[in-house]
């Protein structure tokens, strides 16, 4: 009667969230938050070849919870990632399903999910707010939370959630985990948050540049594949390969959507994994272990001012101006599918779609920023899932158990179905482009900063600001809300110290 009775405040708070944000849906074709679709039987009979990985031992122990329910709270945009009630013939949602039966079967557990909306705004906060008084009413309603990336680190200084170091049978050391998220968040020995193959919304959302093969033939781009391993895939190659490149087709004489360009982007994520891709942080760990902003320096000045000259100054590249950020994405996605674009910048996910497209495409990773930088970089979409355990949880020990599985069975069971299957063989389209992806993965990197932007009072999104609006004062921009920033990072950090 009480997980009832907790369910039914619960619905009201979502119905609540829903009147909130009804006037502000989203829902358009190509939107970067849908499940991509179309991953079923006809596309693929075979499940993937094994890899070797099922011989990785979780190492948990033998543990009979006697049927108990295992609640995660998740998001409605990336259902997919937990919420299977039977085969279907989708291949996703099949491999999701074996995943968590297998886990059921293992530790007689049910797993059930509780899902409310919570794309940025209004919805974000609803979530956040409906977890954080939940929390504090000692309901014990969810074992595990699957918050949006970047905005439930916010809740993360109202010590509402279980250090994932305290906690035994969570091995941050295996392949499942993303190794280099748990350095990042890991500050005095505490972790709140952590991904890994449990999201696969952070493996679709990776971002990479797609490229038309017959354009890049058209216009004489010598081996691009050669270019990326030779190291001299930088951002000076890409702009001098793009930044003439412009036909104005409607006749209008100004950039439109009808036009052809040497590259499109969007105006969001696609300009902050820039930002990663140059070697430019954020935040950096200090001495004493706790990051400090470090956003502004020589290198990120240059950047900028690159950045702006090549976007704001020349016609082949073309970055819409719509409020809508998935009006934009709308519009550089139809531009490079219908052949009007050499270069696209997207996430991997977007490939799922780009396979209805008539000329072939390749799959590159993000330019570095000069031959000096010894590895090229990607960071995924800001809406993957991060993992937190409430304080109320009602067997803290049986979550990290069953968290710990559900990883290891979606590394196991669901990684290779989409990455290996889905991604690399049907979308990528041949194998030097299934090597780049492996590049982009094996390069994903992480910012404190970054994760936090949206607590520290916007700090991580200054960077996409300059470019949306041609700002090369960064530095002066910067210090008049500097003190802001730092109040409110060491505000974060208080729950750390």
């Amino acid at each position: 009667m009480k997980m009832k009775r907790i369910i039914s405040w619960l619905i009201l708070a979502a119905l609540a969230a829903s009147a909130v944000s009804c006037g502000n849906n989203t829902d358009t074709p190509n939107n970067e938050t849908s499940n991509g679709g179309g991953l079923n039987d006809s596309d693929n009979t075979s499940e993937a070849e094994s890899t070797g990985r099922d011989s990785v031992s979780d190492g948990l122990p033998s543990k009979n919870y006697n049927g108990a329910t295992f609640t995660i709270l998740d998001r409605t945009e990336y259902k997919y990632e937990f919420q299977a009630e039977e085969e279907t013939g989708d291949l996703l949602n099949d491999a999701v399903y074996k995943r968590n039966l297998a886990v059921e079967e293992r530790f007689n557990v049910k797993i059930e999910t509780f899902t409310l909306d919570s794309e940025w705004g209004a919805q974000a906060t609803q979530f956040n707010n409906t977890l954080r008084s939940s929390v504090m009413s000692s309901d014990s309603a969810f074992d595990l939370v699957a918050g949006y990336a970047a905005t439930i680190p916010g809740l993360v200084s109202d010590n509402i959630f279980f250090n994932w170091n305290d906690l035994d049978y969570v091995d941050f050391s295996k392949p499942w985990w993303s190794e280099l998220v748990s350095e990042e968040l890991t500050i005095n020995d505490k972790m709140y948050m952590i991904t890994g193959d449990l999201s696969l919304a952070l493996w679709k959302g990776m971002n990479c540049i797609f490229f038309n093969k017959k354009l890049a033939d058209n216009y004489k781009i010598e081996d691009l594949y050669g270019i990326v391993n030779d190291g001299k895939w930088t951002f000076d190659t890409l702009s001098s390969l793009t930044k003439d490149v412009y036909q104005d087709i409607d006749g209008d004489g100004k950039q439109s959507d009808a036009d052809f360009y040497g590259l499109v982007l969007g105006r969001s994520t696609e300009i902050d994994n820039l930002k990663e891709a140059f070697e430019i942080n954020v935040t950096k760990k200090g001495s004493d272990g706790f990051p400090e902003i470090v956003l502004i320096n020589e290198r990120s000045i240059g950047a900028v001012e690159k950045l702006n000259s090549f976007i704001h100054g020349s016609n082949g590249a073309w970055m819409p101006e719509d409020d809508a950020q998935t009006k934009q994405r709308v519009k550089i996605y139809n531009a490079f599918f219908e052949g009007r674009a050499i270069f696209y910048t997207a996430t991997l996910g977007k490939s799922e779609e780009l396979r209805a497209m008539t000329d072939d495409f390749g799959i590159l990773p993000y330019p570095k920023y000069d031959e000096d930088q010894k590895q090229y970089h990607s960071t995924s979409l800001d809406e993957f899932s991060l993992f937190l355990i409430p304080v109320d949880a009602k067997d803290p020990e049986m979550t990290a158990i069953i968290t710990e599985a559900l990883c290891a069975e979606s590394y196991k069971k669901v990684v290779p179905i989409f990455y290996d299957t889905v991604l690399k063989t049907k979308a990528a389209r041949d194998v030097d482009s299934a090597e780049m992806v492996d590049l982009i993965r094996d390069s994903l990197t992480f910012d404190f900063g970054y994760v936090h932007s949206d607590a520290l009072g916007g700090v991580g999104h200054k960077f996409v600001n300059w470019i949306r609006e041609n700002n090369n004062n960064i530095s002066s921009d910067y210090d008049a809300n500097k003190n802001t920033y730092l109040e409110k990072l060491d505000k974060v950090l208080e729950v750390y110290r």
